[in-house]
């Protein structure tokens, strides 16, 4: 029997931080009945100023989830990927025994928020948070870019992504209007990027794919979260056929569409997920596979001829202005694992 350690399958897991969303103000919404879009007042959904209250109230709503495991609260304020990657780390917590999934405690000691100007739904803004231990000073700080999102004027701003950046890594400087609203790319501002932000979840699910053929990218600059992941999928992939499992990396853009914000510099800020996808399946002649840790609560206990893992990626790219020489850079990505299959 082989056996697949914990180093060979879990590819890249990051620390699981939690971010949650909440409640803001609604606008009255009126159906447009030519296009099936959602019209509203011309009042913003939302104003700069209101937004830091929306991330305080829903850090205190985060602890509250985490100290129980309430998924039902988890779900009533999160939407995904961010629900989908928490709720599967509360059934490994409950299959391991635990009755928490409260770490260090840390306050915010920084929210910038950035919200664009928007009068119709879904409506969505990004903040950069940096957060600080309160007694145990060794943790260090954790500095997170999270995206909310308010589906509807009758739904409360929930938490849709968040990703972990280096503590060093600054609030982005993002293009503000005169009344303080961020400024998103639109169709008109594509052609002075180094890269359409919506073609970097595809083209980094390329880069990523392509981890056989080498870690060189004229698009993306190495690093962490791009050549050092692409040469530890090899790595991986290599070691497991040395125990005669054939394994396959397959990465592929989120459903989630890009969020991407002007900055000061003339390029963007790009916030996307992608899904990236594992499958081992055991050499013939009666050789199965089992999986001893990694998938407590989301794959039976057993063996297996094939197993199939999912992880999303929740990442955040800066893209430079054109024809700047610099490349596109992955500053900050979190992951987890979020479904298992298998065979037979």
């Amino acid at each position: 029997m082989a056996s697949l350690r914990t180093t060979r399958l879990i590819v890249l897991l990051m620390t699981f931080l939690i971010a949650l969303g909440a409640c803001a103000q609604d606008s009255p919404e009126q159906e447009d009945e030519t296009t099936g879009s959602v019209e509203v007042s011309q009042d913003p959904v939302l104003l700069p100023g209101d937004a830091r209250a929306i991330v305080e109230e829903l850090n205190t709503g985060s602890e509250t989830a985490n100290a129980t495991m309430d998924e039902n609260l988890q779900n009533s304020i999160e939407t995904s990927p961010a629900r989908d990657i928490d709720d599967a780390f509360y059934k490994r917590f409950r299959a391991l025994g635990r009755t928490t999934a409260s770490g260090v405690d840390r306050d915010i000691e920084q929210v910038t928020a950035y919200v664009p100007r928007q009068t119709t739904y879904p409506a969505r803004f990004m903040a950069y948070v940096r957060l600080v231990p309160v007694d145990n000073p060794d943790a260090g700080p954790i500095s997170r870019l999270r995206l909310y999102e308010k589906a509807a004027a009758d739904e409360p701003w929930k938490l849709a992504m968040y990703v972990t950046v280096p503590p060093e890594y600054p609030a982005p400087d993002i293009r503000l209007d005169a009344d303080g609203f961020a400024e998103q790319v639109t169709d008109e501002r594509e052609g002075d990027l180094k890269l359409d932000p919506a073609r970097v979840p595809e083209e980094f699910s390329n880069y990523l794919s392509g981890y056989a053929e080498g870690t060189e990218s004229t698009i993306f600059a190495p690093g962490r979260f791009t050549s050092e992941l692409s040469q530890s999928y090899k790595a991986s992939v290599d070691e497991d056929a040395q125990a005669q499992i054939t394994t396959s990396i397959g990465v592929t853009p989120g459903e989630r569409e890009v969020e991407a914000f002007e900055t000061t510099d003339g390029g963007a800020l790009a916030v996307f997920s992608v899904d990236v996808v594992t499958s081992y399946a055991a050499a013939p002649g009666g050789r199965t596979l089992n999986l001893t840790t990694g998938s407590e609560g989301l794959l039976p206990p057993g063996t297996y001829e094939t197993i199939e893992r999912t992880v999303i990626h929740m990442v955040a790219a800066e893209v430079p202005p054109a024809p700047a020489d610099e490349l596109v850079e992955i500053v900050g990505s979190t992951s987890g694992v979020v479904a298992f299959e298998h065979s037979p």
